[in-house]
């Protein structure tokens, strides 16, 4: 597909480019023969004829030297503008080659995102399914006990969740890349946003034996947002906290207030994070080939944190290290007190 789409892109800068330069020496080269050559010298005899002043005969041996020098000159750059289009043949396909790459790479780069957006969003929808038809042909094999089918229906559950789950980041996503216009943003209370969701996620917590330190602000800090994208980029952050962080470890949640930014630190003591792959798990559907991929999930939990938290015109960071925990910091601009009211 792009092989022909660079040919094609190669011909056409190669045409553009032989036509611009050929025109322009073809326009030099008449240029320069009018003003050195037969119409310049019958342009100064006609201005000697029309002044009719007092100059002399018309020398027409010193026309003949000009005639001469202008032609010589005329060779010349005939033969400097042959070698220099002759040149051409060889650096225009070249150059317009580099142009058509150049041109085709980014979007290349998000055809092959696409294909691999694809590609993992089928294997991630077909796993669960296949997960659900092995555990229900298990169990239709033979009679079996109540508890057995209940077992099964909670892992079917469980499954449908997930996949639910994974359907509704997916059309987020879609949405995101097609149309960024669809949201509602209004002033919210930033403290407001963490202090629910620490509490809608306070029995995962208490499962784990976690201890959360949460440092709200001294004052009411309030950012021009979509309360609800807000609620789902903190939701995930912290999550991803509790998922990675062994039973009885910390997880600190600040806010702080840095002139007019607002930054809201969320911060483990879990398995950490490699520096090798810190970039990484921004991507869509990647996972670490660790500790980290113990837990279930799709791996679209960073990266639709970072797409919210561009949505809102603020910065998503991290510090990490394998096994002394990680540290993610959101920078959200703040409303000033005038515009909030």
């Amino acid at each position: 597909m792009f092989t022909k789409a660079h040919l094609k892109l190669t011909v056409f800068y190669s045409l553009f480019f032989f036509v611009l330069f050929w025109s322009f020496s073809f326009g030099l080269y008449i240029w320069v023969e009018h003003s050195l050559g037969e119409s310049y010298i019958s342009q100064v005899k006609k201005l000697h004829d029309q002044t009719g002043q007092n100059i002399g005969e018309f020398d027409d041996s010193k026309v003949t030297v000009v005639t001469i020098a202008g032609e010589v000159a005329l060779d010349r750059l005939a033969n400097i503008l042959v070698i220099f289009n002759a040149g051409l043949l060889l650096i225009i396909p070249i150059t317009s080659l580099f142009f058509a790459r150049r041109t085709l790479a980014p979007i290349k780069q998000v055809h092959e995102q696409q294909k691999q957006f694809v590609s993992d969003a089928s294997h991630e929808l077909r796993t669960p399914l296949t997960i659900m038809l092995g555990e229900m042909g298990v169990a239709l094999q033979k009679q079996r006990s109540n508890e057995y089918y209940r077992q099964i229906l909670t892992s079917n559950k469980e499954e449908l969740n997930r996949l639910s789950l994974l359907v509704e980041n997916l059309l987020f996503l879609a949405r995101e890349d097609q149309n960024k216009n669809y949201l509602q943003f209004v002033t919210v209370d930033i403290t407001d946003v963490v202090s629910s969701v620490i509490a809608h996620l306070n029995s995962e917590i208490k499962k784990k034996r976690l201890e959360i330190v949460f440092k709200p602000p001294e004052e009411n800090i309030a950012v021009y947002a979509n309360a609800s994208l807000l609620t789902q980029l903190f939701f995930n952050l912290i999550d991803n906290a509790i998922k990675y962080t062994q039973a009885k470890g910390i997880i600190t949640i600040s806010l702080v207030k840095k002139n007019k930014i607002v930054e809201i630190v969320v911060k483990d003591t879990g398995v950490g994070i490699s520096p090798a792959i810190q970039e990484k798990i921004f991507e869509r559907f990647y996972r670490a080939d660790s500790s980290r991929s113990l837990s279930k999930g799709y791996g679209l939990g960073l990266p639709i944190c970072r797409v919210i938290v561009k949505r809102h015109q603020g910065n998503l960071t991290l510090h990490s290290a394998e096994g002394k925990g990680s540290t993610f910091t959101v920078s959200l601009p703040i409303v000033s007190a005038k515009s909030a009211k």
